[in-house]
């Protein structure tokens, strides 16, 4: 059962019972919830088909103390909306009941509940659920009232005001007496389906029941008009009796004395269900009324009093006019305005006869064909139903069209001008700040924002939102605005093909500052990628929106800084694929949104990276600083803070547009899978010499990558890990993290390093990508340096991420595996595939120095240290053996390197397999 968090009154909900409707179900659900509450939220629980709903009433007075007025069974329903209440169960055995009592005052106790409040439970069988609470008073509390005797009302407000339980002299268990039954008079009918048909109008005649026992609470009156935007409840009727059988008849009774007309109303129907015969001999479910629908929809109370309907009313309808007439109906519920014609008239094709006022719109009643109007059946100020006569006559041939009749403001120019002035301002959007500045940043050797978006978009895919936010001054004496936008761009647009949400600073106006931006604009942007799960690029250039001086000048005050829709920057880190992109400097807010991505690009030479700028820090350090000193390649190059150094702007939109085509656009997708021409089975013959035999050689890490991956799909992710290589590649189409190392570069994992591996496995857990890894991992970089870097609390940190992955992972173990970092290099505590290459070397620590540092006295006594040393080498050679591990299944095999693509393109695609249960948001918040 899918329900809306902030839901009522059947709003919100839909059932599901195979999975393939699951998707349509949440969307119609969270849609519906949305439009009735405001609140689109959805939560899951398990459905119950035909259960029965049964309520427990709880007053809490927030002090500890609990006190229940019993149960009420709820279940006789329409679409999830009550319709009879009956307080207590008639059908509930006494050990049930306590159990579920038991539970709502455990819950209850639980939260020190204060209050008034309905814990709901779905009960089928022996069995039961808790299903929601609601801390208000409910339209079926007065049934309770009416066995109980209490004002439930007085009680809540009196504990609202400080009382105690035991002021209120209420003590447990509270007396109950006899059965009372509540139904519920709404405007409606039930379609063939058993769907409500809510039916509009003013109430003509409006006699609810009286006598003893009887209780209705109302709003209704003779004369007062309903809404079709609101509930259908027009009144609770509510009876008490001794026993079911007793309160039946009176509510039966009861019913046929209700006399409504104006509206269509469920009378017949409740009276249908309280007089069924099943209703006192069989225990009701929630699938009560679908089960008799048909009986129950056929059946018509008996009616105490005669219809009050006067033959000026009756004379309305169509039944009732002359012969062969022809009618014009009424299109919607409303109230006439309007209207122009008379008898004894005669219109054409389009005239207007009527105009209806529904929900502040007017509605312009025509006729399709040549009219001799024979009577008019309302006038101006009439409350008519949908389908109501209005004018009445006989068809005339021959009749031109009319092509002037009245319509809403027929007479006016139009939008035209209007239209005109979004074509001007939207003019001066496109010009950015001008061509002076637009030039000057061209000198600068960047690309402007509007030519940022050409360069990356797919041509014409780009969709801006908010062309119009921006500045305007009204000084012109013509009224015509001065208008300068916002130095924010923000849009939709497709990357080879794929639809994502751009934010793109406009260096151009107040170099990005926070006294040109409108900070809305940027919040929207971040929270619509949020809400539609799309990709957020941002290409940044400046402040980002941040705040300035010339903003506290002009404000003419200060404020506590609050970082814009940093709620959903934050969230989309875990919900979509997140790209920055330094084409400029990136300062303050603008510095920070730039780290808050799953891929941060710098373009060489053009951006910076700082926190605060020259100026700033000249001021605060005392350093004098140019801006490329200060957050420039050299600074960041190596540092964690930018995954990727690229040589120009094109480059930085290639290195884009190929980073999220690994990615799905969402947590709630899975990564696309690409056709391939290169052969799952391909065995690359270098690979069986790719690694020396020499262990301290080092070998060509690429040559690797491109003999077991896709061709052409080996993607670098992190630059600055030193030895330790991030990436993302293909096997078979699918796209997979890869962990690996280049010798050249050094076999230890430092904490650049320690903290790529971080950001790659979270990338993958993410996104839900399989993680390889080419394992030659020498350990955690040893030293004074390394220990100063707490280089081992990283390398933990970067473990413990590959620990808390749930993905599947797989290894190939290329050279070596020491220590801590190649002992959590994968979690070698799942039963994930290995594979081992010949060339494989593993342990504690290295054999070299561990000899050394194991045997030091037994080589320090020998008469030949040296040959000693040579001699203890030779036996551990044999002993570090992989064949050696393989026969006692330390390592799952010991396979031919050529053999390693097509094991792992199997791998893979069991790994695409189990994905599916893993989509959605990761186990933990993912962190910049």
């Amino acid at each position: 059962m899918i329900k809306a968090v902030a839901g009522g009154g059947g709003r919100g909900m839909r059932e599901v019972t195979d999975p393939k409707f699951l998707t349509e179900a949440y969307e119609q659900a969270s849609s519906e919830a949305g439009k009735a509450f405001g609140e689109s939220a959805v939560y899951v629980e398990k459905l119950l088909l035909q259960p029965r709903h049964i309520e427990v009433q709880i007053l809490g007075d927030g002090a500890g103390a609990v006190l229940d007025f019993g149960e009420r069974d709820c279940s006789i329903q329409r679409r999830h909306q009550k319709l009879v209440e009956v307080a207590p169960s008639p059908w509930l055995r006494d050990a049930l009941r306590a159990r579920i009592i038991a539970a709502a005052q455990h819950l209850a106790r639980g939260v020190n509940y204060a209050g008034l409040g309905t814990f709901e439970f779905l009960v089928s069988g022996d069995e039961f659920w808790f299903m929601e609470a609601n801390p208000r008073v409910q339209v079926e509390h007065t049934v309770t009232e009416q066995v109980t005797g209490i004002d439930l009302v007085v009680a809540q407000l009196r504990v609202a005001d400080g009382a105690r339980l035991d002021d209120l002299g209420l003590q447990a268990p509270v007396a109950s007496r006899g059965i009372a039954i509540q139904v519920r008079v709404n405007a409606e009918t039930l379609d063939a389906n058993g769907s409500p048909v809510p039916s509009a109008g003013t109430l003509r005649r409006f006699d609810m029941p009286a006598g003893p026992g009887v209780r209705v609470d109302t709003y209704g009156y003779r004369g007062y008009r309903t809404s079709p935007r609101y509930d259908s409840l027009l009144a609770k009727v509510i009876v008490h009796g001794a026993n079911l059988k007793q309160a039946t008849v009176r509510m039966g009774a009861a019913l046929e004395e209700c006399a409504i007309d104006g509206v269509a109303t469920n009378l017949d129907l409740l009276h249908a269900i309280v007089s069924s015969s099943v209703f006192v001999s069989d225990p009701w479910d929630t699938g009560f009324i679908a089960q008799h629908l048909a009986s129950l929809r056929g059946h018509r109370r008996p009616q105490v009093f005669a219809d009050e309907a006067s033959s000026e009313e009756q004379g309305n309808a169509a039944a009732k006019l002359p012969a062969g007439a022809e009618p014009v109906l009424a299109p919607c519920p409303g109230v006439v305005l309007r209207v122009d014609v008379e008898s004894g008239s005669v219109v054409g094709p389009g005239a207007t006869v009527a105009v209806i006022e529904a929900m502040k719109i007017e509605h312009f009643v025509q006729v399709t064909n040549g009219l001799r109007v024979q009577g008019v059946a309302v006038q101006v100020g009439d409350v008519v139903a949908a389908g109501e006569v209005l004018v009445y006559g006989s068809l005339v041939d021959g009749i031109a069209p009319v092509t002037n009749a009245a319509q809403p403001q027929s007479s006016e120019r139009g939008w035209a001008p209007e239209v005109a002035e979004i074509e001007r301002r939207r003019t001066c959007a496109m010009a950015m700040g001008g061509p002076e500045k637009v030039a000057r940043q061209h000198r600068e050797g960047k690309l402007d924002a509007r030519a940022r978006i050409t360069a990356l978009a797919d041509a014409g895919s780009f969709s801006e939102i908010g062309a119009l936010a921006g500045f305007a001054a009204y000084d012109d004496p013509s009224g015509q605005a001065d208008f300068t936008a916002a130095n924010f761009v923000a849009g939709t647009a497709r990357l080879d093909g794929r639809k994502v949400v751009l934010g793109v600073d406009d260096f151009t106006l107040r170099a990005g500052s926070g006294d040109a931006a409108i900070h809305a604009k940027q919040i929207f942007a971040e929270r619509y990628a949020q809400e539609m799960r799309l990709p957020m690029v941002r290409l940044l250039d400046g402040a980002s929106g941040g705040g300035s001086v010339k903003m506290a000048s002009d404000a003419g005050f200060t404020y506590i800084p609050v970082n814009p829709g940093w709620d959903a920057v934050v969230d989309n880190l875990s919900l979509v694929p997140v790209v920055s992109a330094a084409l400029g400097p990136a300062v303050g807010l603008g510095a920070a949104r730039m780290v808050m991505s799953h891929l941060s690009v710098m373009v060489e030479g053009i951006g910076q990276l700082f926190t605060a700028g020259p100026p700033v820090v000249l001021g605060g350090t005392g350093e004098r600083l140019t801006k490329e000193e200060l957050g420039g390649v050299s600074i960041h190059a190596s540092n964690g803070s930018i995954e990727r150094i690229v040589a120009s702007e094109q480059a930085a939109f290639d290195t884009i547009r190929r980073f999220l085509s690994y990615l799905p656009s969402s947590v709630f997708e899975l990564a696309p899978v690409i056709a391939t021409d290169d052969p799952s089975e391909r065995r690359e013959h270098s690979l069986l010499s790719a690694v020396p035999r020499n262990s301290r050689h080092s070998y060509d890490l690429q040559q690797i990558l491109a003999a077991i991956f896709d061709q052409g799909s080996v993607f670098t992710y992190a630059d600055y890990g030193g030895g330790t290589i991030t990436a993302l590649a293909r096997l078979a189409g699918h796209p997979v993290g890869v962990l690996a190392t280049d010798p050249a570069q050094g076999i230890t994992m430092s904490v650049e390093g320690a903290l790529a591996v971080t950001r790659l496995v979270d990338l993958c857990e993410t996104f839900h990508l399989p993680i390889v890894s080419l394992t030659d991992q020498g350990g955690m970089t040893i030293g004074l340096a390394a220990e100063r870097a707490a280089t081992i609390r990283h390398g933990a940190r970067a473990i413990a991420a590959v620990y808390q992955a749930r993905v599947p992972q797989a290894e190939v173990i290329i050279r070596r595996v020491y220590g801590v970092g190649g002992a959590g290099i994968i979690n070698r505590h799942r039963a994930s595939r290995s594979w081992a290459w010949p060339s494989g070397d593993w342990g504690s620590l290295p054999s070299k120095g561990g000899i050394e540092a194991a045997f030091r006295a037994q080589i320090a006594a020998s008469s030949d240290p040296e040959a000693e040393l040579a001699r203890l080498a030779a036996l551990m050679d044999a002993v570090t053996s992989p064949f050696r591990t393989a026969e006692h299944f330390g390592v799952q095999d010991i396979i031919d390197p050529r053999e390693s693509r097509p094991l792992l393109c199997d791998w893979v695609r069991d790994a695409y397999r189990l994905l599916p249960e893993q989509i959605g948001r990761p186990s933990f918040g993912t962190r910049p």
